[in-house]
């Protein structure tokens, strides 16, 4: 009977002291990319995120302190590669097609705007499952 309560108490100061992280860490799929943004004949630094929601994924830039959105969706494609199209969130920009793929084996990310010469390109951590 004490050898019962006694793992009853350890299990409960196990479960109090490290509540949630063993259960949800399994759950994030995040990328957290680095690379170079062409627009215009120009090159620039760029950060960006790729956080999966609940209906698509989002991609969040940062550029030389400007903030971009975008909303893609996946999709596998052949040899390990990752396909995505996909638009700006406010389409205040150039008409909003965007071309992704991300190279899983790699971890090489490509962005295209099919309606002007806007190119990122860069190497990203992170997993993404599909």
């Amino acid at each position: 009977m004490f050898r019962k309560i006694k793992l009853l108490i350890i299990q409960f100061i196990i479960l109090f002291f490290f509540p949630s992280s063993i259960l949800h860490s399994s759950n994030l799929e995040e990328l957290s990319c680095k690379g170079i943004f062409w627009s215009n004949k120009n090159a620039k630094y760029a950060e960006w995120q790729v956080i999966k929601k609940i209906s698509a994924y989002k991609i969040y830039f940062k550029i030389d302190n400007v903030r971009k959105t975008a909303k893609v969706s996946f999709r596998k494609g052949n040899a390990g590669t990752v396909i995505g199209i996909g638009g700006w969130v406010n389409k205040t920009e150039e008409k909003s097609s965007l071309n992704f793929t991300y190279s899983l084996t790699n971890k090489v990310f490509k962005m295209k705007s099919r309606y002007s010469d806007t190119k990122i390109e860069g190497k990203c951590e992170g997993k993404i499952n599909l």
